[in-house]
């Protein structure tokens, strides 16, 4: 790990810059998530123009992972957790496309999309949103694509959302989390206070924790408190109405919902950026994919940032004007994480089941003002592209 003096005073490998190319250096944003938004809301403040930046998502509209719970379990409506992208990028003179991704050439420095476009890139962030196989998951889980829905994409799971709470209202429904660690406990906490009739279970997909893991007990007491079943056990398969158990034991489960991270697409996995022994297991940053600055290791013109990243719009930024980077920042805490910025702070808050009255004030509060700074009113009109073609 480099020093403290070291991360303070690397800087970006030289890129042609605008003066002497002609063309402004081209960012590509794979994927929203929070680090993307913010570096979005960062050159609204303080435009780059020798950057031309582009975001790439396949939905149109972003919710925040901290907000699903209170979505799903109607404490918020869905339209005021959202956050409309295509006018953020705007607003902040970016480009962009809807679309998914095909395939990623490093050499040539370029991303192809579904529908054939191609963009070159000089700087390319990945966010692990754009995480979508469910290969390994379908082969652990028999029956999991045809019989289940999946938590992740957030937005995909919203969208058909509503189909379970059309049939719920014409008969009771036996509902099973599959796995997703605190946050598939937390999912079936919210199902729980949207849907108080529905029989819910979370199935954890591992074993019990240890007696000296404090905050998972906890959490364990306070579902099983909200009238939720735990159970510790693996599921072998799933079927029509059936959940299939290790143990032995079936399951009734009308709506199976696997809470479990999907792992990186095959465009990911075939493109070599990642090492071959972690490019068919689901990857995130870290464990040395990634340096202290976030880029991918041997590709230093890409980055892998987590999902709230404070440094990433600054080293974009300073990778384009070939300053110095910053180091990520590293957790404060196991339930509360706090990364800083210029703006005031980013939080990762404990799961629903175990917060009380005033750190869901704050929450709240918290998320009006994440909402306010990266959400466009509709009557502002959006900045113009320049480098639109």
């Amino acid at each position: 790990m480099p020093s403290s003096h070291a991360t303070a005073q690397t800087r970006a490998l030289p890129v042609d810059s605008l003066a002497t190319t002609g063309r402004p250096q081209e960012i590509v944003l794979l994927g929203a998530s929070l680090s993307h938004l913010e570096f979005l809301a960062q050159l609204r403040a303080r435009p780059l123009p020798q950057a031309r930046v582009t975001l790439v998502n396949p939905d149109s509209r972003l919710l925040p992972h901290d907000r699903l719970a209170e979505a799903l379990s109607g404490d918020a409506a869905l339209a005021d957790c959202q956050i409309g992208l295509e006018p953020l990028a705007l607003a902040c003179g970016a480009r962009w496309r809807q679309g998914r991704v095909a395939q990623l050439n490093l050499s040539a420095q370029t991303i192809t999309l579904m529908d054939g476009t191609a963009l070159r890139f000089d700087w390319l962030s990945l966010s692990p949103r754009c995480w979508d196989n469910r290969e390994r998951i379908c082969q652990e889980i028999p029956g999991a694509l045809d019989h289940s829905l999946f938590s992740h994409p957030v937005e995909r799971f919203m969208a058909l959302w509503p189909r379970v709470l059309d049939l719920h209202a014409k008969r009771t429904l036996r509902i099973t989390v599959l796995g997703g660690g605190t946050q598939g406990a937390e999912l079936a906490f919210a199902i729980k206070r949207r849907l108080p009739q529905a029989a819910l279970t979370w199935l954890t997909l591992g074993p019990a924790a240890a007696d000296s893991d404090l905050e998972s007990k906890a959490l364990e007491r306070a579902l099983q408190a909200g009238d939720i079943t735990v159970l510790y056990d693996r599921a072998l398969a799933i079927a029509q109405g059936i959940v299939q158990l290790a143990c032995g034991a079936a399951l009734a489960s009308d709506v199976p919902i696997v809470a479990e991270a999907l792992d990186v697409p095959e465009w990911l996995r075939s493109s070599g950026l990642l090492p071959p022994e972690s490019a068919d297991r689901q990857t995130a940053p870290g464990g040395g994919l990634v340096d202290t600055w976030s880029r991918c290791t041997g590709h230093p013109q890409v980055f892998l940032a987590p999902e709230a990243d404070a440094a990433l719009g600054h080293n974009l930024a300073a990778s384009v004007l070939g300053a110095s980077l910053r180091a990520i920042p590293s957790p404060r805490a196991k339930g509360l994480h706090w990364f800083w910025r210029r703006q005031g702070l980013s939080l990762q808050w404990a799961p629903m089941p175990l917060r009380g009255p005033l750190s869901n004030w704050a929450k709240s509060m918290h998320d009006r003002g994440l909402h306010a700074r990266y959400q466009i009113p509709q009557e502002e009109p959006p900045a113009q592209d320049d480098h639109q073609p």
